[in-house]
């Protein structure tokens, strides 16, 4: 099961994502894992990734960092797998020093596959994702490659999803649910 959790910065999206995984491993008696794909380096990051830690610490997550190549991971069978986040790890894989020889559509494909396989391999993935405005335009062509990928993969993710919330303002408002489609 796929479900995506969409919102602007400091929207409540991790947190909404945060209690379901809760939820859902608690429903199915499963492992819950909290994957983690932001890259350390300096200071900034590792404080922040302190912050995120301490403020998970009590809900029984067990953290895997892996900031490329989701689909390599070996997990528990039918774990609750929340991934923060999807910006992240598309960013991750476009400013690799190997992404330079592959178009946008061959790491879409490959971001792509990864999720699927990371999906197949859990019993609920959470994803946690982003709004990005594309207007108006960015100056950087790299900035506007990666809202170009971000964007198309995102939103093939919530076409296939089973369901997708948007946090806006603390609101959360649920866009599709299984028995909406």
């Amino acid at each position: 099961m796929l479900v995506l959790y969409a919102g602007g910065s400091a929207s409540g999206k991790s947190e909404a994502a945060e209690a379901a995984a809760v939820c859902a491993a608690k429903a199915a008696g499963s492992p819950l894992i909290y994957l983690a794909t932001m890259e350390r380096g300096g200071r900034e990051a590792e404080a922040r990734i302190e912050k995120h830690r301490a403020q998970r610490a009590e809900k029984g997550f067990v953290t895997i960092e892996c900031a490329r190549a989701v689909h390599e991971l070996s997990l528990p069978a039918n774990a609750a797998v929340l991934l923060e986040d999807l910006g992240n790890l598309v960013g991750n894989e476009l400013f690799s020093p190997e992404a330079d020889a592959h178009s946008e559509e061959d790491i879409l494909r490959a971001l792509n596959e990864s999720l699927l396989s990371l999906e197949a391999k859990c019993g609920q993935l959470i994803l946690v994702g982003a709004l990005l405005s594309e207007e108006p335009r960015y100056a950087d062509p790299d900035t506007e490659r990666y809202v170009r990928i971000f964007s198309a993969l995102q939103n093939a993710l919530a076409a296939r999803a089973e369901a997708v919330y948007l946090a806006e303002l603390g609101t959360l408002r649920c866009l599709k649910r299984k028995e909406d489609v």
